[in-house]
């Protein structure tokens, strides 16, 4: 008689899927399994409580695996916040909290690993070819913040919202006065929006409130997001020729959601390739442009990670 051995099964692991913003902390606790996140809980992040609340939360539901996203630059296994001033330390938590594991990513990094769960929830902004596969995330919000994936497997994030380089031009997009050593993000996101919109005419509103008045042919308020659309076009134009991301550009966040529904589409792609011709024209031609319509992208993302890791 031949004995076969009974095949073990691994039990299902609770991950705990931490994003941290700028302003507020998002968490959900779901199984390793599990392709949906549900029961989001949205609270402010406050550096001093953290750890407690970062306890509470482990220890309800008996949580070894910790997946964190955090706005700021990573170096090594730490992310500084660029807002406030409070650090992680993906090293420290494990220790502090006797975890088994503790993954610690930029948030567009994470939004990067989140293209498995997403890739059905895209809707064009322009029509492409797919010749290589390089993808740009890029999201233009509190900050801007942009990360490569190369064949869904390697993710290098950037801070490209935090260059200056090619700030000062985009000026003219919005009619202002230029601006010397301004970072571009200071140009690109929804805080720009809030600042050119108060440049402009002193009264300081939010980048929603400023597309509302957009929507009502408010003559500043198109200014502006018109300015933001043309400046948008213009820096994938730069950032496309800069990774060649031949598998397309993907926008995120509410803002370009919002957004995007009222942007030509010809106007864009007229803006996009510019006056390049030869091979930089067509590589930019073959670079289609989309946006993510589904929302808590870094969640996803945090769990897209730990799935590639399995």
């Amino acid at each position: 008689m031949v004995m076969v051995s009974p095949i073990k099964t691994r039990h299902m692991e609770k991950l705990l899927l931490v994003d941290i913003g700028g302003t507020n902390m998002r968490h959900a606790v779901i199984t390793d399994k599990s392709n949906e996140i549900s029961n989001i809980s949205k609270s402010p992040f406050i550096g001093n409580t953290f750890d407690i609340q970062l306890e509470e939360l482990l220890k309800k539901d008996n949580i070894k695996t910790l997946i964190i996203s955090v706005a700021g630059p990573k170096i090594k296994n730490t992310i500084t916040m660029t807002n406030r001033d409070y650090t992680f330390d993906a090293n420290k938590i494990k220790e502090k909290f006797s975890l088994k594991n503790c993954y610690l990513l930029n948030d567009w990094e994470a939004i990067a690993h989140s293209y498995s769960f997403i890739s059905n929830n895209i809707e064009s902004l322009k029509q492409g070819k797919s010749f290589n596969n390089n993808i740009l995330f890029l999201g233009p919000g509190t900050g801007l913040g942009a990360a490569l994936s190369i064949d869904n497997k390697i993710v290098i994030p950037t801070e490209i919202g935090n260059t200056s380089n090619s700030s000062s031009r985009l000026h003219q997009n919005y009619n202002i006065e230029i601006e010397k050593d301004t970072s571009l993000e200071n140009v690109l996101s929804g805080s720009a929006i809030s600042a050119i919109y108060k440049k402009k005419i002193g009264i300081d509103l939010s980048s929603e409130d400023i597309f509302k008045k957009f929507l009502e042919k408010d003559q500043i308020a198109e200014e502006v997001i018109n300015g933001f659309i043309k400046s948008l076009a213009d820096v994938l134009s730069d950032l496309s020729l800069t990774f060649i991301p031949g598998d397309g550009v993907l926008l995120a966040g509410s803002l370009i959601r919002t957004i995007h529904p009222f942007i030509n589409k010809e106007d864009f792609k007229k803006r996009f390739i510019g006056n390049k011709k030869g091979a930089h024209k067509n590589i930019l031609e073959m670079i289609s442009i989309g946006v993510i319509t589904k929302e808590r992208t870094p969640l996803y993302g945090n769990l897209g990670f730990y799935k590639k890791l399995t």
